[in-house]
């Protein structure tokens, strides 16, 4: 079968860094599986809608999938519309957090054929072989599709990927390398969340994945993987990723995207070995930490194996917002995680966020404090933000905040931008210039302590 995969573009006021890993490994498994298969990268070449469109038109494929976040689903709605407009007869399916969190809307509001949920590296396999026999897709687990009715249907969910070493590495051959690896991610370029900016002597860099899965449950947090069993590569599975990466690509710097990377502690010192007999001292790379799992042991090791970057969602400095989030950590724990984290790294990548149901001007001044106690300086401070699949989404949903869904998902964005449900007794301009007043306050507070930075 010949496939279409579409990444659309993301963050458009910033360079195409973050390489579409969850298309990689599809296309991966489905050259495996004798396939042939082409990518559309909207995002790396930032087309105009007629260039697109024109693409599409004069493409051939008997599938088109399409892989995003929900925060493009309006984009993706589109793509669906002018797939279907040029090939009728061609099915359409969507994955990715925009196909898991949303699939009633995506089904019912655009042309799509077909919604994947989840993980869908097994599901697209099965899910190819069925549709090429002319099989009833009701025995492919893990999907949503519009039956021969219009009905609506929703087979059994799919176990999670128990070996993760057995998914062959992403196809990066056939995506324009070459972009995602001039514009950096992590450490070599701090604004690789805020601006993507690039600069002229940064080592090639990739983002990578190590691990699937996440116990906690903040109620702000949305990830493809939720709820699912937390699993993670063998080092050694990881590393030769790197390694053809470090050798074909020339990547020098590698970040970790995983949503739990720091879990299994174990896990974290064969890592951290292997990369130290691998390479010695000659990559870096970054990954996200949580502030009740981290060591000055582990993060010490870490540092040794070339870590130069551990963020953490601190999110805030009041133990009572922290509970109302379930964050699942006291301020005690991230104080010691970012002490900690500077002493070995030299910094701590930390974010904050405001506006939790509860939030007012007190618990705002103990993030501050928290802030000028452990000499933080955040440049962005986000508003907690109900996105589809949290449970902060259906409390928006039970408080009559959200009235629409397809128009309330079609105005998400980034979540610095501006207030989209409020949670607080603040007005939406009183927490707005909150965050005005945080930024200007932690920055004037930074330049007095440190006035060699001015």
């Amino acid at each position: 079968m010949k496939v279409l995969l579409l990444n659309p573009p993301i963050r458009e006021w910033a360079k195409p860094n973050v390489f579409p890993l969850g298309l990689a490994y599809l296309a991966s498994v489905l050259k495996e599986g004798g396939h042939k298969v082409e990518v559309l990268d909207i995002n790396a070449f930032r087309w105009t809608r007629e260039t697109v469109e024109r693409k599409i038109k004069e493409a051939e494929f008997d599938l088109l999938g399409i892989g995003a976040i929900v925060t493009v689903y309006g984009y993706v709605k589109w793509l669906v519309g002018i797939s279907k407009k040029h090939h009728p007869d061609r099915k359409v399916v969507v994955g990715g957090s925009v196909g898991t969190s949303i699939p009633h809307i995506v089904l019912e509001k655009t042309e799509t054929d077909i919604v994947c949920i989840g993980e869908g590296e097994r599901t697209i396999v099965d899910m190819v072989k069925a549709l090429e026999r002319g099989e009833d897709l009701s025995g492919v687990n893990g999907i949503w599709f519009r039956g021969q009715d219009g009905r609506i249907i929703k087979t059994g969910a799919r176990a999670p990927i128990a070996d993760l070493d057995a998914i062959p590495l992403p196809a990066w051959d056939i995506f324009p390398m070459d972009i995602y690896l001039k514009n950096p991610v992590g450490a070599p370029n701090r604004n690789k969340w805020i601006d993507g900016g690039s600069s002229e002597n940064a080592a090639p860099s990739m983002n990578l994945s190590a691990t699937r899965g996440c116990p906690y449950k903040c109620i702000y947090c949305y990830h493809d993987f939720m709820g699912q069993k937390y699993r993670h590569r063998s080092p050694g599975n990881i590393i030769r990723e790197m390694r053809a990466l470090y050798d074909v690509y020339g990547v020098r710097y590698f970040h970790f995207i995983d949503d739990e990377f720091c879990l299994k502690k174990s896990f974290v010192f064969d890592f951290s070995k292997a990369v130290r007999e691998e390479f010695g001292g000659d990559v870096t790379w970054g990954c996200s930490g949580r502030v009740n799992l981290m060591t000055e042991e582990m993060i010490a090791a870490m540092a040794e194996a070339g870590c130069v970057l551990i963020g953490y969602g601190i999110e805030s400095g009041s133990q009572r917002m922290l509970d109302v989030m379930k964050k699942g950590v006291t301020v005690e724990q991230a104080k010691n995680a970012v002490r900690m984290t500077m002493k070995r790294l030299g910094w701590a990548d930390c974010s904050f966020m405001i506006g939790t149901p509860g939030e007012n001007i007190e618990t705002v001044r103990e993030t501050i404090d928290f802030c000028k106690e452990m000499d933080l300086t955040p440049e962005v401070i986000f508003f907690a933000t109900p996105y589809p699949g949290t449970e902060l989404y259906d409390m928006a949903l039970a408080l009559g905040k959200i009235k629409d869904e397809e128009q309330y998902v079609l105005g998400l964005g980034e979540q610095g931008e501006k207030v989209r449900v409020n949670f607080t007794e603040l007005s939406d301009e009183e927490l707005m210039r909150t965050q005005e007043d945080m930024i200007r306050e932690l920055g004037a507070w930074n330049k007095l302590r440190h006035p060699e930075s001015r």
